[in-house]
């Protein structure tokens, strides 16, 4: 296990305590690594143990290439960071400090925006060559914009499965069949839920009865299934602060109703999130919806902004249409209803598994 060469340590993948996704989620880390490393840190570390000859290597590396994460406060001890690349993805060595240090010397940490174990199909026992510095493909030019405009379900909150419960209990309490989830997907692929595809044909009862017996449960049963129940994900605050800190204007543009948006805004108002939002559009500030491009083109305007200073973030197939018919750069995101090969077909500028990637894609 030498190094292949001075820029290059290879190690052996190791099961780690599992106690580093606590600190690579604090708020101060991540917007320190941001800084520094330029990307947020996906929780939790990949762990190598390295030959004496590797270590050596590294601790003949003077101080001035590492960077300092400095804690707010005493409770916190500082650690180390130094840029570094695992095949095509950047990624930085952390060096905690020696009281908290619970792997040895022999041991190092790595940082990524991405789990590198599931990006890089690794196992325990897999030897990982880091090499120091950057990846090309970090390198690439990064997107500039004056500002990111979102979607709301499925890519601010994470709503998708309180959508699937509340249909599902709808059918349960009108004694009707269930459906597989994916049906209900496709029920809802074009932001305009589709009851036939749900609803069974009965003798006795009309379609339009049933759908109007349908909404009415919903209604009933959506604050307690939906409001209580949905919060943002888990990066939602820490990417919208990072977005604001950096003076990149935030909007949202849903196909939610009017009449139930403020309702759903109050779940990003439960911390602060709100008072970071420049403008909302929903449905029914205007005629036509995603993925027609006017909600987004109204969004930029009222902002200020041209369409090539924006970019739309999304979690559908409308969401990447709307946004390259109004002449954005575009985003999809894994965190909806939609796979990485439905939003492939509409041909987004980038694809992330959630928003905690989007600060890595931004000029900032």
């Amino acid at each position: 296990m030498k190094p292949n060469n001075p820029s290059k340590i290879t190690g052996k993948m190791i099961q780690g305590a599992q106690k580093a996704a606590f600190f690579t989620g604090l708020d101060w880390v991540k917007l320190q690594c941001h800084e520094k490393l330029g990307f947020v840190p996906f929780p939790g570390t990949l762990n190598l143990e390295i030959t004496p000859s590797g270590l050596q290597f590294l601790e003949s590396m003077g101080d001035g290439k590492w960077e300092e994460l400095v804690p707010p406060d005493k409770t916190f001890c500082s650690s180390k960071v130094l840029p570094v690349s695992i095949g095509h993805i950047k990624g930085a060595l952390i060096l905690p400090g020696s009281d908290v240090n619970i792997h040895g010397k022999q041991v190092i940490e790595i940082l990524a925006p991405v789990k590198l174990r599931n990006a890089l199909g690794l196992a325990d026992g897999d030897m990982v060559t880091v090499t120091m510095g950057e990846p090309m493909a970090a390198r690439a030019q990064k997107l500039l914009v004056d500002a990111v405009l979102f979607d709301l379900d499925g890519t601010l909150i994470d709503s998708i499965d309180s959508y699937y419960r509340i249909v599902e209990t709808t059918l349960d309490k009108m004694s009707l069949p269930k459906v597989p989830r994916q049906t209900i997907l496709a029920a809802a692929k074009n932001d305009e839920f589709n009851w036939d595809m749900i609803l069974p044909d009965l003798p006795d009862r009309s379609r339009e009865e049933l759908i109007r017996e349908a909404w009415q449960i919903i209604e009933n049963i959506y604050p307690e299934m939906f409001l209580k129940n949905v919060t943002p994900f888990p990066d939602t605050e820490a990417v919208l602060r990072l977005l604001h800190a950096h003076d990149i204007r935030i909007g949202i543009v849903t196909s939610t109703p009017k009449k139930s948006i403020h309702d759903k805004l109050k779940i990003l108002d439960r911390t602060g999130l709100l008072d970071l939002i420049d403008v909302v559009i929903s449905a029914g500030d205007g005629e036509r919806k995603k993925p027609f491009p006017d909600p987004l083109i109204r969004c930029r305007q009222r902002m200020g902004l041209q369409s090539d200073q924006c970019v739309y973030v999304g979690d559908m197939g409308i969401d990447i249409a709307a946004g390259r018919a109004a002449g954005m750069k575009t985003i999809g995101v894994l965190t909806g209803f939609e796979t990485r090969q439905d939003l492939l077909t509409k041909n987004p500028d980038a694809i992330i598994d959630s928003i905690s990637d989007l600060p890595e894609l931004l000029d900032l």
